[in-house]
């Protein structure tokens, strides 16, 4: 071996850099599935009346599975978190559609309603830091070069230290009873 890792089969790229399709299409399938099975756990059929608690749990599960699917394949976490996060919204969103959803929202005294009204602030701040973030990667890039981006920039020498050597601070005065004076 020439020192690369093996390619993940669950790898969001291929080694060229190429999408590998069959990880974006398993991706949407799953997410699919899971949202379509939390909206159905709202209707009658399941033989219990379990509310929107099937759905409580399929939005998070399938923001886990876009964040693990997307972290074997990233070396950028800020894009594995973000993504899960927005699939996390997306899905709350669609979710809004069901009636059942729709009226516990309509609740302005409820805890969806304020889950729902802080999500929208917290999505707002992390799509903000992303796109920040990133805009702030490629300045540096450009700054430095392509192949420095990573690397941080040398810290400057103190002021006063020419030679290299840090001269210790003198101790503190201290009284005869050991208290400092």
């Amino acid at each position: 071996m020439n020192g690369e890792r093996p390619p993940d089969k669950f790898s969001g790229r291929i080694g060229d850099g190429r999408i590998n399709w069959q990880v974006g299409l398993l991706l949407v399938v799953v997410n699919v599935v899971l949202l379509a099975l939390g909206v159905a756990s709202t209707f009658w059929f399941f033989g219990q009346d379990i509310g929107i608690a099937g759905l409580s749990v399929a939005l998070p599960a399938m923001s886990l599975c876009t964040f693990l699917v997307l972290f074997t394949d990233s070396r950028d976490v800020r894009t594995a978190v973000m993504s899960a996060f927005t699939v996390l919204y997306f899905g709350f969103v669609a979710a809004s559609f069901n009636n059942e959803v729709a009226r516990a929202m309509a609740d302005t005294s409820g805890f969806l309603d304020d889950v729902y009204g802080s999500f929208n602030t917290f999505m707002i701040v992390m799509v903000g830091f992303y796109f920040g973030g990133k805009t702030a990667e490629k300045v540096v890039e450009k700054k430095h070069g392509a192949g420095q981006a990573s690397a941080a920039a040398p810290l400057p020498e103190p002021v006063g230290n020419e030679g290299g050597t840090v001269t210790p601070l003198p101790a503190p005065a201290t009284a005869p009873d050991g208290d400092p004076a």
